[in-house]
């Protein structure tokens, strides 16, 4: 078994699309239409991301009061750089980057859809 893709329901694709590829610096892998509806798989040669319209109706998942899946954790290469680019882009760091053990820095950013998206840079 391994990893294949974390799916995220988005009020707006295009806002969650400039999110994802745009900022975060991920790449479009596929974009598959299934019953009348698009799906775009946004990633790298690590993961991907399905992201899909979400419905008339739905309601904002909220990681700060909900149990199950509260966040995404991703590897980069340079978090203080990353974190300069969400800032200048509009997109609130939870925290600056810290540096929380002796092996690592972290910091927290939420998509357009309240996502949280935990960044760790090893050192």
């Amino acid at each position: 078994m391994k990893f294949y893709h974390l799916g995220i329901k988005a009020k707006d694709v295009n806002q969650s699309l400039q999110f994802y590829c745009d900022i975060l610096g991920l790449k479009i892998i596929e974009t598959v239409v299934i019953m009348e509806k698009k799906f775009y798989f946004v990633g790298n040669e690590s993961f991907q991301i399905e992201i899909e319209g979400g419905n008339q109706g739905d309601t904002q998942a909220n990681a700060g009061t909900m149990t199950g899946l509260n966040h995404i954790g991703l590897v980069v290469e340079d978090i203080q750089s990353l974190a300069k680019r969400f800032k200048e882009n509009g997109v609130k760091l939870l925290f600056e980057p810290l540096q929380p053990r002796p092996d690592r820095w972290t910091t927290f950013v939420q998509d357009p859809d309240g996502v949280l998206i935990q960044l760790i840079q090893y050192v």
